[in-house]
């Protein structure tokens, strides 16, 4: 076993609360009979206990985008933990997430992370997403994702006790994964805090400085859900889309109990534990993302037709004259009765139908200005740039007066945006063949923080 000070990341669990139920969830989405919702000054608390730690603080869920107070936390975050790196920048409009999401993968020195399943909270925090972390771990779930059963007892397994702790000892998330903070304290692995949650355990340790500093032979009473987790054995998997949990008889007892919503609906299997057979699953000791088909690693974490991120709605609005074709008037505009994007054109001849088809089958950040001279302005209702604002004048100092350089994008093919320059694609090659080294390294030295 591993002190979570060695681990390379440790996550702060903001809520339960999830718009996927996937099978066999390492935070059980799915078999609460209500989320959690961790707060505020609990989260302040766990983000200032892990100043120190020096690898990766991570936040995630369930689906953390859909804490009520994501914006708030994330702003309290972003002031403590500092990344010595700046974000990957989501800057031009992509019809494919996958080319982002490469940028955003793993990179020697981050500190902060967001583990996300995309959908409704992650867009509407966009903006604010981009501008913090540099390291984002995302998995819509779209593609073939096998999760393994976690709700088996060993002892049901009929693993003796000397071959149990070895196991144990080697299970692989544990090891190569992740320690966690919970509302009810802290824990020397994610699946025990997520099981004291399920099962309304006694709680963790205190939530304070240098906790993490704690070693295997201190884990003490936390163990004991060691019992009641599958993972460092070999047991059956489902396709996390079936949004079916395997369990073993004695777990399904204990669920009964919680009788949450896959219990009621009957989301679930029972494993044949009198006839269990280690020697029908593969093993994974050497191979923590076994849970993807060897050839889509990457590809699978993020559906290239994943539209979530899209953009719901363009409202369109001209800086001259009246518009038959315009669903917003100059004056609506600048009241900002607008509920997402709005496309400005300087005048009603400069309204192209091909522009706005291929706008909303892109992704676009909705912190930025995207422009075309003065023939389109492209913003967003949401963007940190109008917080507070009462009006927008539409003239030539729009882009000047609110969005900052960074975030002004000139539209290199307009109407057909969406498609990767050649610069841009050249970095990711570059940035695709230094993170496979990274990724070498990391395996080299295991246990280290790089």
């Amino acid at each position: 076993m591993k002190s979570p000070a060695e681990m390379k990341v440790i996550q702060i669990d903001l809520t339960n609360a999830c718009h996927k139920a996937c099978s066999n969830c390492t935070r059980f989405c799915g078999e609460h009979t209500k989320p959690f919702y961790m707060p505020v000054e609990t989260f302040k608390k766990a983000v200032d206990s892990m100043v120190g730690f020096p690898g990766i603080v991570g936040i995630m869920g369930g689906e953390p985008t859909l804490h009520p107070q994501f914006p708030e936390m994330v702003e309290y975050f972003a002031g403590k933990i500092q990344d010595p790196l700046a974000p990957s920048f989501v800057q031009s409009p992509t019809k494919n997430f996958q080319d982002y999401h490469r940028m955003v993968k793993y990179q020697r020195g981050r500190r902060r992370a967001l583990f996300s399943s995309l959908g409704a909270g992650y867009y509407r925090n966009f903006e604010q997403i981009h501008d913090t972390f540099g390291y984002q771990n995302l998995n819509d779930h779209r593609a073939v994702n096998t999760h393994q059963a976690i709700l088996v007892t060993r002892k049901e397994l009929g693993i003796p006790d000397e071959e149990w702790y070895k196991l144990r000892d080697n299970c692989w998330i544990q090891n190569v994964w992740s320690a966690t903070i919970t509302p009810k304290g802290a824990f020397f692995c994610e699946i025990a805090g997520s099981l004291d949650m399920l099962f309304n355990g006694p709680g963790g340790w205190p939530i304070e400085p240098g906790w993490w500093k704690r070693k295997p032979s201190e884990f003490g009473d936390q163990l004991q859900w060691c019992e009641m987790c599958s993972v460092a054995c070999k047991v059956p998997t489902m396709n996390a889309d079936e949004e079916t949990d395997i369990v073993s008889p004695f777990m399904l007892e204990k669920l009964k109990q919680v009788n949450g919503p896959k219990i009621r609906n009957n989301q679930f299997v029972v494993l044949d534990t009198d006839h269990y057979d280690a020697a029908k699953y593969e093993g994974h000791e050497s191979d923590p993302i076994w849970y993807f088909p060897k050839d889509q690693r990457d590809k699978a974490r993020v559906s290239s037709t994943d539209s979530t991120l899209f953009p719901h709605r363009i409202d369109v609005a001209v800086r001259q004259g009246e518009s038959t074709q315009a669903t917003l008037t100059r004056e609506q505009v600048e009241k900002l009765e607008f509920s997402d994007w709005v496309a400005v054109f300087k005048d009603e001849k400069d309204i192209n139908a091909e522009f706005l088809q291929n706008a909303a089958a892109c992704i676009l950040n909705p912190g930025c200005l995207y422009r075309l001279g003065d023939t389109v302005w492209l913003f967003n209702r949401r963007a940190m740039a109008l917080k507070g604002a009462q009006e927008i004048k539409l003239d030539h100092a729009l882009p000047g007066r609110r969005w900052q350089p960074r975030k002004r994008i000139a539209l290199k093919s307009y109407p057909c945006i969406g498609e990767l320059t050649a610069g841009e694609r050249a970095r990711l090659q570059v940035q695709e063949i230094w993170q496979r080294g990274t990724s070498a390294l990391m395996g080299l030295v295991p246990g280290r923080n790089i």
